[in-house]
């Protein structure tokens, strides 16, 4: 498996929070908009279990005299993954078995077919959300149903969601994918490139079938459909939608 596949699925999983989410995001890149509809789980803290960082000791009592010509042991040490010393991470070419994705990596992507008014609605509610809920702390929920459940900000999303002709914040942000992965395709078509590496993963002998199945399904994803391209390609001929189209765009620090 090459290092360009994993590379392209760690992009992918950098898809997976919410579109609202991206919508109050400040860095990544044009296509961090376009979500996953469920989630990745947030990243585990480290568990209770792991080894502790050693804490500095008192000095030992000075060295009898007869013992001081006998070599002390040298520690072991582990490697630090916070960088070390001199901050440098262990390099990974993602080549190696500690560097692939496992199966839970894999972000699940879904789209659906758009039409023109759709898609304008979709695009719309994304520019209100983008400014109405900056200031909220919807970054701090793994999903939209979470913030709606549990916050007056959420359920006022809700009510702004619906009013756009959504029958609930899991549709709008299915629509909003789409609508992002679409234009990041239309802007910089990748198709080929993805079909190439749907083909390595296929001909891969050495994955497991439930991992090839998943990762090439999420390479598909992002490959949009005929009727989408074309959706989009009108908006972004549109004298009013397309100047809005360009606000799917998120700078890169």
């Amino acid at each position: 498996m090459t290092a360009r596949i994993f590379v392209t699925l760690a992009a992918v999983a950098s898809l997976a929070m919410p579109a609202a989410q991206a919508a109050t995001a400040r860095t990544g890149d044009h296509t961090v908009l376009a979500q996953a509809a469920t989630p990745l789980p947030a990243p585990a803290e480290p568990s209770a279990g792991a080894p502790a960082t050693p804490q500095a000791t008192a000095p030992a009592p000075a060295t009898p005299p007869a013992a001081a010509a006998e070599p002390a042991p040298q520690e072991q040490t582990t490697p630090d993954m916070s960088g070390g010393q001199d901050g440098a991470l262990p390099q990974d070419n993602g080549d190696t078995p500690d560097g692939e994705l496992s199966l839970g990596e894999i972000p699940t992507i879904e789209t659906m077919e758009l039409t023109p008014e759709l898609a304008k609605r979709a695009l719309d509610s994304y520019i209100m959300a983008k400014t109405k809920y900056a200031d909220t702390n919807l970054d701090q929920y793994e999903n939209l149903q979470d913030f709606v459940d549990q916050t007056p900000d959420g359920k006022k999303f809700e009510a702004d969601v619906k009013a756009a002709g959504f029958a609930n914040v899991s549709d709008w942000n299915l629509a909003v994918t789409t609508l992002g992965l679409t234009y990041s395709s239309v802007t910089d078509d990748q198709t080929s490139d993805l079909e190439q590496q749907i083909k390595e993963v296929e001909d891969d002998t050495e994955l497991a079938q439930d991992m090839k199945d998943k990762m090439v399904k999420a390479l598909k994803a992002l490959i949009p459909s005929d009727n989408n391209k074309k959706v989009i390609q009108e908006l972004m001929n549109d004298p009013v939608y397309g100047p809005k189209l360009k606000q799917l765009d998120i700078e890169e620090e």
